[in-house]
């Protein structure tokens, strides 16, 4: 594995060079680097029946409790020595002032495909691909880390599918979309929003 590429490199092969520059900036952390930030203003929704489900994922650290628009996020990003492994820890303001984090690391798996872990070793198995211009991640299953073995735990069992776009708007911002779907239940959970690159 190349450690002078970034993990999104690794991942996407040749279609990173289809992902346009705000996307490319976005990600392109090296482990001789320190970290990268964007920030940005998000809508986070879901039913109100999904809440006791949000409770027990926010004690492995995973997804975001808070709902409402005009949420204020900072994304930080960065690498540590393996060149395979990226950590992110998202903070979360409310415009009521309640403050929540959601952080996590994802590890390369194999082309086009990476692990997002939370804690608990609980975890999502993403595919990535590069469909016009636009990042496209989506879930294939969900696992739990138990010891040196990942057991799989299916979608429709969680709160279902999910799929994330990243789309250009400009030279240094791009949208977010963050969509779960269940089979039986619809939409289940929602955020998304425009944030803006910290230029280094």
């Amino acid at each position: 594995m190349n450690t002078t590429l970034c993990l999104m490199q690794q991942v996407l092969g040749d279609d990173w060079e289809k992902l346009p520059t705000v996307i490319q900036q976005h990600y392109q952390i090296i482990p001789a680097q320190k970290s990268f930030t964007v920030t940005g203003t998000m809508a986070i929704s879901y039913p109100v029946w999904v809440k006791p489900i949000l409770m027990i994922t926010r004690l492995l650290g995973a997804l975001i409790d808070l709902q409402g628009e005009n949420n204020q996020v900072q994304v930080k990003k960065w690498m540590t020595d393996n060149p395979q492994i990226m950590y992110w820890r998202r903070d979360i303001q409310a415009p009521n002032g309640q403050h929540t984090v959601f952080a996590s690391r994802m590890e390369y798996q194999q082309r086009n495909e990476l692990i997002e872990f939370v804690g608990g070793g609980f975890g999502i198995r993403l595919r990535l691909s590069v469909e016009e211009g636009k990042l496209v991640y989506r879930s294939q299953i969900h696992l739990l880390k138990l010891g040196g073995w990942l057991m799989p735990i299916p979608d429709w069992l969680f709160l279902g599918h999910a799929t994330i776009i990243e789309e250009a708007l400009s030279e240094d911002s791009f949208l977010l979309d963050f969509k779960i779907i269940h089979p039986l239940w619809g939409k289940t959970y929602a955020y998304g929003g425009v944030f803006s690159l910290n230029k280094r």
